[in-house]
């Protein structure tokens, strides 16, 4: 009895410490590489899937163009009534009547084809190229945000390197400092100083930390998905940091044909003027041609009749003469928003031409600025060393470490600014060509 006792109470306890243990388990970290967060993005950003709704009608669109211009149009009626027996009364004197019923149907053919009709099957193709070009376009937009965001993601936990470097670089500093007070080498000052330098690394590795949550919300809002509770992401991809060899001609090139902004307002473009055309159809004369038949049965008084309504064919054709002048305005109308789209694509070139040389030279400058923040990391980390050692053996004062430990966690946050510009000129570039680069 006592070993079983003994044998449930270390149960118990074994499922106590395995229960403590799990409390106490940090919470698993999920790994998000980019073409994984570019996929999740496809499939749930709202924004996107909304401009992914207007294919649908568009296409609709087409189909119903393209059915006017070459099929007639059908319709099929009919009809049933019925009367009662009953009496009518006629100047006093009661006439009864009888029951009586008719039903019918009837089958109706029509077609017309007029200048609009042909017209309006090239604006809704035109129309249909226009919306894939917008969701093309929309698609790289939300592609470009994700990497961009990404980037950010990777620099707010780079940023939170240093703030943990930082933070052991200041415990060191404390530590040496102490070390030197209890041998009489240093003051008091001196500890209360590197206190405060510690605890200032702590609140900057806090607000690191907290940095690096708020992009990994921003990027799951991006992503179209809510963010993991609790917010514990790792991001897998890393980019090198490469001489940009690119030739400005055929990026200049690439921009113009493949920008997705411009494609979609060129697109645009062919739809107004398939509007003209529309507009001015008007003005030409439209055919109609209509075809029927039909079946009837009425029966009153006991007897039936039956009959049936023979084909008939009906043509015509029509020329508007005089509607007030709104054909004249609707065609106004029209070529002023064809005039209207093409200043936009033109001003469209423009903005890319700009946007295109400002992203490139800015690619330029940012890799050249790493190799100088490469040579400033460098010798602020050789004079933190420096100070260092000269501040242990006595020969250096605390302010001067102090100095030095500044500068060099300067030059460490300024070499990963660097790094990131780079990345996020790449990124730019890569927006304003409208494809990939690397």
């Amino acid at each position: 009895m006592r070993a079983r006792l003994t044998c449930g109470w270390l149960l118990v306890l074994s499922l106590v410490a395995a229960i403590g243990y799990a409390q106490e388990a940090p919470a698993p970290v999920r790994r998000l590489s980019l073409a994984e967060a570019l996929d999740i993005a496809r499939r749930n950003n709202p924004d996107y899937l909304a401009t992914l709704n207007d294919r649908r009608p568009a296409s609709r669109q087409l189909t119903s163009a393209s059915a006017n211009l070459l099929t007639p149009a059908a319709s099929v009626s009919g009809g049933l009534f019925f009367t009662d027996a009953g009496e009518r009364i006629f100047q006093g004197i009661r006439f009864p009547t009888p029951s009586s019923s008719q039903n019918s149907w009837s089958l109706g053919l029509s077609y017309g084809l007029s200048g609009a009709t042909l017209a309006n099957r090239g604006l809704a193709s035109a129309e249909l190229r226009a919306t894939q070009e917008d969701i093309a376009g929309a698609r790289t937009v939300l592609e470009t945000s994700v990497r961009q965001q990404y980037l950010n993601l990777l620099q707010a936990k780079a940023q939170a390197d240093l703030a943990r470097h930082s933070v052991e670089r200041a415990s060191e500093s404390l530590a040496l400092a102490r070390a030197r007070y209890g041998v009489g080498q240093a003051t008091l000052i001196d500890v209360r100083r590197a206190e405060v330098e510690k605890g200032q690394a702590d609140v900057g590795l806090l607000r690191a930390r907290q940095g690096v949550e708020n992009e990994t919300l921003r990027l799951f809002q991006r992503l179209g998905v809510p963010a993991p509770q609790p917010v514990a992401v790792e991001p897998t991809d890393s980019f090198p940091v490469i001489e940009p060899r690119f030739d400005a001609d055929s990026l200049m090139a690439q921009a113009l044909a493949e920008n997705p902004g411009l494609r979609a307002l060129r697109a645009r473009e062919a739809s107004a003027r398939w509007s003209v055309r529309s507009a001015n159809s008007q003005y030409l004369p439209s055919l109609s041609v209509s075809a029927g038949y039909g079946r009837y049965s009425q029966t009153s008084a006991g007897e039936t009749f039956r009959g049936t309504s023979p084909w008939s064919l009906q043509l015509g054709v029509s020329l508007p003469l005089y509607d007030g002048f709104q054909r004249a305005v609707q065609t106004a109308q029209a070529r002023a928003q064809q005039d209207d789209v093409h200043q936009a694509v033109r001003a469209r070139e423009l903005a890319v031409r700009t946007d295109v040389s400002a992203a490139y030279q800015a690619l330029v400058a940012a890799y050249q600025t790493i190799g100088i923040q490469v040579s400033n990391r460098g010798a602020s980390a050789e004079a933190l060393e420096l100070a260092t050692q000269r501040y242990r053996v006595g020969s250096g004062t605390y302010i001067e470490l102090l100095d030095a430990r500044v500068a060099a966690e300067r030059a460490a946050a300024d070499y990963v600014g660097a790094v990131y510009d780079y990345h996020k000129a790449i990124a730019a570039l890569e927006n304003a060509v409208g494809r990939p680069l690397r």
